[in-house]
C-alpha cells in the first residue's frame, strides 16, 4: 500500500502551518497560515521518501477516525487535519485537542524535515 500525497494542516496559539507531500515529485512543502510557502521546498531523498511512507503505514493513517474530539473545553489548543490520496482513493481525518495513537510521530517527522534544513544554514 502506498500514498500519492498527503496534506497536513495544524493550527494553535494563533499560528498555523500546512505540510504538503507529493510522492511523484518527492516535494515536501511548508506553508504558513497566510499561504506563504517556505523559501525552501524540501526535496526528499529516496531514503526519506521510503521513511515517510513506512511512517504513514506505521501510524496506520488510513485507519484513523474521521474526527477526534475531547469532552474538555480548551480555548486555545491544537486543531489539525490531514488528507491523503492512495490506491484506494482519498481519506481525511481531523481533530481538536484529541489525537489518534502515534499522531505525534508523523507530526514530529514533518516538522523535523524543516528544522534540519534551518540548522544546516546557520
Amino acid at each position: 500500500m502506498s500514498f500519492h500525497w498527503i496534506r497536513y494542516r495544524e493550527s494553535g496559539m494563533g499560528e498555523g502551518q500546512t505540510f504538503t507531500w507529493t510522492k511523484a515529485t518527492r516535494e515536501l512543502r511548508l506553508e504558513d497560515e497566510e499561504g506563504n510557502v517556505s523559501e525552501d521546498v524540501h526535496l526528499l531523498s529516496e531514503h526519506e521518501q521510503m521513511e515517510l511512507e513506512h511512517l504513514l503505514l506505521h501510524v496506520n493513517l488510513m485507519h484513523w477516525q474521521p474526527v477526534y474530539t475531547t469532552e474538555w473545553l480548551i480555548l486555545d489548543g491544537t486543531n489539525w487535519e490531514i488528507r491523503w490520496s492512495g490506491p484506494n482513493g482519498e481519506g481525511r481525518s481531523r481533530g481538536s485537542n484529541a489525537f489518534p495513537d502515534k499522531w505525534e510521530l508523523l507530526r514530529d517527522w514533518l516538522y523535523g524535515q524543516f528544522a534540519r534544513e534551518s540548522e544546516g544554514k546557520r
